[in-house]
């Protein structure tokens, strides 16, 4: 077969039979920029043939690193299913408008390789192997050797952009293996400062810190993308975006509610079905896509949210918003570190809420300081990416 120089093999957080709008929206901005740099692109698709025997020992593996927590999920999800019709009906909804969103941003890309055997060999279809973003390296990944890209053979480069491995700590049995992975990397790119130090305490690689790729596009390219967004917007708005159970924030919201007089526009239900939100905001829509979801932040006059992509897009849009953490600082399973790096490295700290609401909302924002930094950390990130996917290693 006849190896395209400039293709790039691309192994993505796809969120399949997930309905996540960060997932679809920063799998789509990496595609985006990769093609913008003159290079084509195919998503790597794994499609499994696994013994009995090996999924019962990835089974293994996976709950002694907290596997466990994912398979609960999944189990409350099919419960409250089972028990709330309306519910599922409006999560059938949803899902439906983020899937036609990937049948046209993302499908039209997909490459499938069935087994691992033919995984392997396909890798060498490509000039270059990128793997991001978002929580692709977390130790329930390590086994299954596609994200960590221990499919890729030793000749075709090997390239991670913003990944984060969902962790503050690998596990201690798993850090060897993490190391010599991360080894087989020729370019890193992380999410966190976290990451970076997992990186270069495992392995003798050194880490970059790059921007989400959502960032990589301006205000004015995401403007363009949402012009025929579906959203009805008719009246100002509080858009509230929780993907969490935390109910101060809420109350928060609520709080700003009474205080403006502006109804509360939420999305319910998207990591989990939380009983109290059947109460909260004055509309729920379900049927919201990925440039829909944009489209929301973009026009609202406050936001409230716990997710790294809603404060991600709010700041682009330059709106006042408030970031509530989702989980406590004492969860082992807090993802809090990229909203705090996120927002560090943009000067924005003080929108990380702590008390009186109203009173926080209303502080001003420098959105020109945080342009300038903004433009900055994409160029830097740019340039990284640019760096990584001229690099050869050895000529095919």
């Amino acid at each position: 077969m006849e190896i395209t120089k400039k293709k790039v093999g691309c192994v993505i957080a796809y969120g399949e039979g997930h309905n996540n709008y960060g997932t679809s929206l920063q799998s789509y901005a990496t595609l985006k920029k990769i093609q913008e740099l003159g290079y084509e692109c195919e998503v790597i698709r794994y499609k499994k043939h696994l013994s009995l025997f090996r999924k019962i020992w990835l089974t293994i593996q996976m709950f002694r690193v907290g596997g466990w927590h994912d398979k609960r999920f999944v189990i409350k999800a099919k419960i409250n299913a089972k028990w709330h019709k309306k519910y599922a009906e409006n999560i059938a909804a949803r899902t439906q408008a983020v899937n036609h969103y990937k049948a046209e941003k993302l499908i039209p890309l997909f490459k499938e390789y069935n087994g691992f055997e033919n995984l392997c060999k396909g890798s060498l279809n490509y000039a270059t192997v990128l793997v991001g973003s978002d929580q692709l390296l977390t130790p329930l990944s390590l086994y299954g050797k596609y994200y960590n890209l221990l499919f890729v053979d030793d000749r075709v480069p090997k390239v991670a952009y913003a990944v984060s491995f969902g962790v503050s700590k690998i596990p201690l049995i798993q850090e060897k293996q993490t190391g010599e992975y991360l080894n087989r990397f020729d370019f890193i790119g992380v999410r966190e400062a976290q990451g970076k130090k997992i990186v270069e305490t495992l392995s003798h690689n050194k880490a970059t810190v790059v921007c989400d790729p959502t960032l990589l596009l301006t205000r004015e390219e995401w403007a363009k993308e949402i012009e025929n967004s579906a959203a009805k917007i008719t009246e100002p708005y509080i858009f509230c975006y929780f993907l969490g159970t935390n109910s101060n924030a809420r109350k928060a919201a609520n709080e700003l509610r009474q205080k403006t007089g502006l109804k509360i526009i939420t999305i319910r239900h998207m990591d989990e079905y939380v009983a109290d939100d059947e109460q909260f905001g004055d509309e729920a829509p379900y049927d919201v896509s990925p440039n829909d979801f944009v489209k929301y932040i973009s026009e609202a006059q406050y936001i409230c949210t716990d997710s790294f992509h809603c404060s991600v897009f709010a700041v682009l849009f330059q709106r006042q918003f408030m970031t509530f953490y989702r989980y406590s600082e004492q969860n082992k399973e807090s993802r809090n570190s990229r909203i705090d790096s996120l927002l560090g490295l943009l000067g924005l700290g003080n929108r990380i809420f702590k008390t009186h609401i109203f009173d926080s909302m209303q502080r001003p924002i420098s959105y020109a300081e945080v342009e300038h930094k903004i433009k900055l950390l994409r160029e830097e990130s740019l340039q990284f990416l640019k760096n990584a996917l001229e690099f050869k290693r050895i000529e095919k």
